[in-house]
């Protein structure tokens, strides 16, 4: 956490899961065990250390609405992340917001303090221990023996209220010097060593610690010592009977005492007068629990644990009858993935939508879209009209520049219509999506652009739009190897109806922030160009290529396949090595240049597109081999 805001969020989300678990401890407060009653709180314990909205994943509640439209108040339009849950400040206060997170760290490391100086004021005191008499250590070994439990280090020392433990990684149990020894308080505190709640007591005081402003989780963290302490009167209460257990009441009512009752890394830190109170009303209502409870109560504690951790993802923004506000829960709905973002941010355009292009919009552009909207009461993307919604969006010659950056080129159906100075059809727009701050964003690379449709399937390619380029030239032909690759996601939707014959489907234009791409296809042509005199390029009748990709840390092959060069067009590609070889005689002649279709096929969307280092070629003119090149990437990736 590094402001006031990721404070609040993580804060907010343990507020609703602590409860959560204190509906569920009522309604089984009399029908399972305390060590289950104690083991529960392990759920708001572990999360409480998972960041609130890691991977865009919320429990219960999407809490970053709340918290988005808070900041929005500040005029802050940042996202708000939470990495991890303690607290550090980076830089000297600012803001009102800085002053706040400040004075949430100092409460965080006061306490911090307190607690430290608390258990070192009682390690003092227990130094001035001694070693107990022969005839207390045999009774309290027979006891440990009894329960087989490995002693640790015993002394005692004046002025304690009552026996304890008292460490973690070398733990003494302490025993008053004034008091009898009472069999029952040693067992007790031998079955707190057992279950090591020393350290249970470190770790409770510690996420006390970083919330100590929020009220629910105080109370959450008595309870949860009170029932550890539950849970060894319970484990006493199985090994003695009747006129006993009355007595144990009455001692632990004798051992009231403030003094050490806030110490971590002891036994001795839950046992305020307050508290015995209600351990003796625990006592009153003591029952045996049936052995088979404990498989239910673990079972109780998983079902309620998974989905707390699983969380859900926020899918869709909340409509707040307010842009501000509608913007905020716009903020708290994150791209999880590169192909949210570019399917968000496709569909903002199409739709024209300001909240939804919120949602893939990095923080330096949150504000405009704020003002703009405010303004105008909408958003344009830079088209004079509407693209058509219906037909959706493509994603050509997807590459991943960086660790953590795609580029792209979005391509959308845009009628003849809407633009009265083009004949075309087809919007474009090279566009990047990187991480920012845990949340994917969309960054146009260039103002749209427009494109005739040839009225292909965009789908599979289209020779008439951009691709990846390799290229090579030698006696005076110049090859050029394109390579397209085109990612969809699924947004049909089938509107069913009682008569099949009547349903009908549409195109979803709701944002998928969440997604991965469904369907995938890479398509590849070749183009020629005769770089020489208009006779020498009438001079060829016969062009042939043969093609093998050489991937980085690969040999260049000997020999390649030769075309079938007896034929007036053939193709041939090894689907296994993807070599290819085309042929084509050119019957009509040359014009400014020839493409031939290389071919294509389905790829898995969900898989980085893997393009070779270049392609080691052998070009055959008039049905002879003139030529071996080697086609290389142009820089710029896609034209």
């Amino acid at each position: 956490m590094y402001d006031i805001w990721g404070f609040l969020l993580q804060t907010l989300n343990v507020t609703g899961i602590a409860v959560l678990i204190l509906t569920v401890k009522a309604l089984f407060r009399d029908k399972l065990p305390p060590k289950w009653q104690f083991a529960v709180w392990s759920v708001l314990g572990f999360m409480m250390l998972i960041p609130a909205g890691i991977f865009g994943r919320y429990s219960l509640f999407r809490w970053q609405t709340a918290v988005e439209i808070v900041k929005s108040q500040f005029g802050d339009y940042s996202f708000t992340k939470v990495l991890h849950p303690l607290p550090i400040i980076e830089e000297i206060p600012q803001t009102f917001a800085d002053w706040l997170f400040a004075v949430y760290f100092l409460g965080v490391i006061v306490f911090m303090i307190k607690y430290a100086v608390s258990y070192l004021s009682l390690r003092l005191v227990l130094r001035r221990g001694t070693e107990p008499g022969a005839e207390k250590m045999s009774r309290i070994k027979s006891i440990a023996e009894a329960r087989g439990i490995n002693l640790c280090r015993v002394i005692e020392a004046e002025g304690l209220p009552s026996a304890f433990v008292c460490g973690i990684i070398r733990p003494v149990l302490a025993i008053p010097s004034e008091r009898e020894l009472d069999e029952k308080v040693i067992l007790h505190e031998l079955f707190h060593l057992k279950n090591r709640d020393t350290l249970w007591s470190v770790i409770i005081c510690a996420l006390r610690c970083l919330h100590w402003c929020n009220p629910v989780v105080i109370y959450c963290a008595n309870r949860a010592l009170n029932d550890m302490e539950s849970r060894c009167d319970q484990y006493v209460l199985e090994n003695i009977e009747g006129e006993e257990r009355r007595e144990y009441g009455r001692i632990l009512l004798s051992m009231a005492n403030e003094r050490f009752s806030k110490t971590a890394g002891s036994t001795s830190i839950n046992n305020g007068g307050k508290n015995i109170g209600k351990r003796i009303e625990n006592i009153v209502r003591f029952k045996q629990y049936p052995k088979g409870m404990g498989l239910v109560s673990v079972c109780i504690v998983i079902l309620l644990a998974f989905p707390l951790v699983i969380g859900v993802k926020a899918d869709s923004l909340i409509d707040l009858d307010s842009i501000p506000l509608t913007l905020a829960s716009a903020r708290s709905t994150p791209c999880t993935t590169p192909a949210g973002a570019f399917d968000t941010y496709a569909k903002a355009v199409m739709v024209k939508n300001g909240y939804y292009r919120a949602m893939c919009a990095p923080e330096e552009l949150q504000d405009d879209i704020l003002n703009e909207m405010l303004q105008t009461q909408k958003w344009e993307p830079g088209l004079d009209g509407y693209a058509d919604s219906q037909k959706g969006y493509y994603i050509y010659n997807l590459t991943q520049v960086g660790d953590t950056e795609y580029e792209a080129l979005l391509v959308l159906d845009y009628p003849p219509a809407a633009k009265d100075d083009f004949s075309g059809g087809l919007a474009l727009q090279n566009l990047r999506v990187e991480k920012e701050n845990g949340r994917w964003v969309a960054i146009p690379l260039e103002d749209f652009r427009f494109s005739d449709y040839s009225g292909t399937s965009l789908s599979n390619g289209d020779s008439d739009l951009p691709g990846l380029i390799y290229s090579g030239e030698k006696n005076n032909m110049k090859v050029e190897f394109v390579i397209q690759t085109v990612h969809t996601v699924e947004n049909t939707v089938t509107d069913q109806n009682d008569l099949w014959f009547l349903s009908s489907s549409h195109y979803n234009t709701v944002p998928k922030p969440n997604t991965d791409f469904t369907g995938g296809f890479r398509s590849n042509y070749i183009r020629y160009y005769h770089t020489r005199s208009e006779s020498e390029k009438w001079s060829v009748s016969h062009i042939g290529l043969s093609t093998m990709p050489v991937y980085e840390g690969e040999e260049r092959p000997e020999a390649l396949a030769v075309p079938k060069n007896n034929a007036a067009y053939s193709n041939f590609t090894n689907s296994v090595t993807g070599e290819q070889c085309i042929s084509k005689q050119l019957l009509g002649g040359w014009g400014p240049m020839i493409t031939i279709e290389g071919g294509g096929g389905s790829i898995n969307p969900k898989k980085k597109v893997k393009l070779p280092e270049y392609f080691a070629a052998d070009l055959y003119i008039n049905r002879k081999k003139v030529a071996e090149l080697d086609l290389l990437l142009q820089k710029g990736g896609a034209e």
